[in-house]
C-alpha cells in the first residue's frame, strides 16, 4: 500500500464520527504520523552512496534498535568481518554515534595533525556534553592548562606525596589479611582515587570518606548514564534524558558531590582571607586552586564550579588508569610467571633511590606490562574519531565532507602480526626488545605513534599520560610488593582478545574482582 493510499485511508476512517470516538481519531492520526515519518526516515538520502555499508537496514526495517543493539555486542566481530570484506577500503558504519566513515590505517599521518578533524567535537556526542549534569565530562581549556602546566611539568615533586598515599590507601582498602580477601572494581577505583587526590586535593580531603565515596559513586553513575544514552539516536537524547532514570541518578549524585565539597571551600576561603589578612601568601597549592586561577585567566569566572573541576579531573585521570590498572592485574594474574621478575625490578630500581631522586622511567618491565595490557585491550575499538569541522581532502583525493564522523579499526592496527608477531599473545617483553634495539620512543607507555595509540595521537594525544604513567607505576609497585594476587577462574580462563564490548567502548567482564593476600613487602615505598 503505498503512503497517499494509507493516508487516504486513514482520513476515510477518521471522517465518520458517528462510527468513532474522538479519541480512535488521534490514534489514527498518530499512526498515520508514525507511518509517515518512518518512510521519510527509511527513504532518506544516504551520504556517501559510493561507499559500501556494513551493516545496512534490512528492507522491512524502519528503525534503528536492532543494529544498534548489535553493534552494542558486537563491534569487535563487525569490523572483523569489515577487514574481510572490504581490506583497507573505507566503509560506512552504524554506530552509537550515528553513521561514521571507517577509513584505512594509511591515513593516520594524514588526519593526526588535521585542524579540520576535531577530536574533541566526537566527544561532545559521545558523552553528552551538552546535555545538562554532563558537564564533568567536557574536555574545557581550563583541564587542559591545570593537566599541562600543574601536572605534567611538576611530575617530579609529585612523586613523594603519591608513594605515601597509596602505602597508606592499599592498607586501609586492601587490608592486612594474611588470608585470600575479595577485591572489587569498586576497590581498586577508591585504591587510585585516594592518590589522585591526594595530589588534586591535597591530604585532609584525599581521606575524607564521605567525599571519596560521592566521587565513586557520581563516576559508577555517570557512565552509566552516558552508556545509556548512547543507545538513542543523536535526535533522541535532547529531550529522552529527562526520563532516564540513571541519567537523573547520576545528576543527583553531581549535586550530591557540590554539596559535600561545600563546606571544605567555605572553610579554605576562611584560610585564605585570613592569610592574606597577615600579609600572607596562599597556603593552597592544588587543583582547586589551579583551576580557579586559570579560570580568571580565561575570564570565565562565572564558570568555576569546585565539584565540577574535580570531577573533569577524575574523569580525565582516575577512570583510564583504574581500567588500565585492573587490565594488568587480570593479565599479572594469568601470566604468575611475571610477578616475581616485577617484584625483583622494583626493588633493585626503587632500593636505591629515595623520592626526590626516583625516576619511574626505570621500571621498563613494569611500564611494558601497561602497554601490552592496553595494547590487547585498549579503552576504545574505533580509534582516531574525529568530525570534520570542514570538507576534507586527503591525499588520494579521498573527501570527508564536513559533519561527517570518521574513525579507524583501533583492534586491527593494535593485533596487526608485521608489527606484533604473534599478535594475541601477552608478551610485555616485546617492549624490552624494542628499547634494545634502539626504538624507545616507540617501547614507552607514553609514547604515542600510529603503531600503538592508547592515549590517542597527534596534538590529540592524552596530556595526562604522563601522570598517569607514573601513579599506575606506583599504584601497581605497591600492590605486587605487598600483596599475592589471584584471579576467579571466569577472568583466568578468558581469551587474551575475549573482552566484553559496549558499543566502540571496552569493558570489563561482569563479576570482575580479584583476591589479595597480604605478604612481608622487601621494601617499605611508603619511606622512601
Amino acid at each position: 500500500m503505498s503512503t497517499l493510499n494509507v493516508l487516504s485511508y486513514t482520513t476515510s476512517l477518521v471522517s465518520d464520527d458517528s462510527n468513532h470516538a474522538t479519541a480512535l481519531k488521534y490514534v489514527l492520526y498518530l499512526i498515520t504520523v508514525i507511518f509517515l515519518f518512518a518512510v521519510v526516515y527509511n527513504n532518506k538520502r544516504e551520504s556517501y552512496p559510493d561507499l559500501p555499508r556494513l551493516n545496512p537496514k534490512g528492507r522491512l526495517e524502519f528503525g534503528w534498535a536492532k543494529r544498534l543493539q548489535y553493534f552494542m555486542t558486537h563491534c569487535p566481530d563487525l569490523l572483523a568481518e569489515a577487514s574481510r570484506r572490504f581490506g583497507d577500503k573505507p566503509f560506512k558504519l552504524f554506530t552509537d554515534l550515528g553513521d561514521i566513515v571507517v577509513i584505512p590505517a594509511k591515513y593516520v599521518e594524514e588526519i593526526k595533525g588535521n585542524r579540520g578533524l576535531n577530536f574533541m567535537e566526537v566527544g561532545v556526542d559521545s558523552v553528552h556534553t551538552y546535555l545538562p549534569g554532563f558537564e564533568p565530562f567536557a574536555a574545557e581549556p581550563a583541564l587542559v592548562k591545570v593537566v599541562n602546566n600543574n601536572l605534567t611539568k611538576t611530575l617530579a615533586k609529585l612523586t613523594t606525596p603519591m608513594l605515601q598515599e597509596a602505602a597508606l590507601g592499599s592498607s586501609d582498602i586492601f587490608g592486612e589479611s594474611k588470608e585470600w580477601r575479595e577485591i572489587s572494581v569498586e576497590q581498586m577505583t577508591s585504591y587510585i582515587l585516594r592518590i589522585s587526590s591526594r595530589i588534586f586535593m591535597g591530604e585532609e580531603l584525599c581521606r575524607n570518606k564521605e567525599w571519596l565515596e560521592a566521587t565513586r559513586s557520581w563516576t559508577q553513575a555517570a557512565f552509566k548514564a552516558v552508556f545509556a544514552l548512547r543507545a538513542y539516536p543523536r535526535s533522541w537524547r535532547p529531550w529522552i534524558h529527562w526520563f532516564m532514570p540513571c541519567v537523573n541518578d547520576s545528576r543527583r549524585k553531581l549535586q550530591y558531590c557540590r554539596e559535600v565539597l561545600q563546606p571544605y571551600i567555605d572553610k579554605r576561603d576562611a584560610v585564605k582571607a585570613e592569610a592574606n589578612a597577615r600579609g600572607e601568601p596562599n597556603p593552597f597549592d592544588d587543583s582547586i586552586e589551579w583551576f580557579k586561577q586559570e579560570c580568571f585567566k580565561l575570564e570565565c569566572k562565572t564558570m568555576f564550579d569546585p565539584a565540577q573541576k574535580q570531577l573533569q579531573l577524575i574523569v580525565a585521570a582516575v577512570h583510564t588508569a583504574t581500567d588500565l590498572l585492573i587490565v594488568a592485574l587480570i593479565n599479572i594474574a594469568k601470566h604468575p610467571e611475571i610477578i616475581g621478575p616485577l617484584r625483583e625490578e622494583v626493588i633493585s630500581v626503587l632500593s636505591s633511590e629515595t623520592s626526590k631522586t626516583l625516576n619511574l622511567e626505570k621500571l621498563k618491565l613494569m611500564d611494558a606490562v601497561f602497554k601490552e595490557s592496553q595494547r590487547l585491550r585498549p579503552i576504545m575499538t574505533i580509534a582516531f574519531r574525529r568530525k570534520a569541522m570542514e570538507d576534507v581532502i586527503l591525499s588520494d583525493g579521498f573527501k570527508i565532507s564536513k559533519g561527517t564522523i570518521v574513525g579507524m579499526d583501533g583492534i586491527k592496527i593494535l593485533r596487526n602480526e608485521e608489527i606484533y608477531p604473534d599478535p594475541l599473545r601477552w608478551d610485555p617483553y616485546r617492549y624490552l626488545e624494542l628499547r634494545e634495539k634502539g626504538e624507545e620512543n616507540k617501547a614507552r607507555l607514553v609514547s604515542v605513534t600510529q603503531q600503538h595509540f592508547g592515549f590517542g595521537h597527534g596534538f590529540h594525544a592524552c596530556p595526562g599520560r604522563f601522570f598517569v604513567a607514573n601513579e599506575l607505576k606506583i599504584a601497581l609497585a605497591q600492590i605486587i610488593l605487598k600483596y599475592d594476587i589471584k584471579v576467579p577462574k571466569n577472568l583466568e580462563n578468558l581469551p587474551e582478545a575475549a573482552w566484553p564490548v559496549s558499543g566502540s567502548n571496552y569493558k570489563l567482564p561482569n563479576g570482575t574482582r580479584f583476591l589479595f593476600k597480604r605478604r612481608k613487602e622487601e621494601l617499605d615505598l611508603g619511606t622512601l
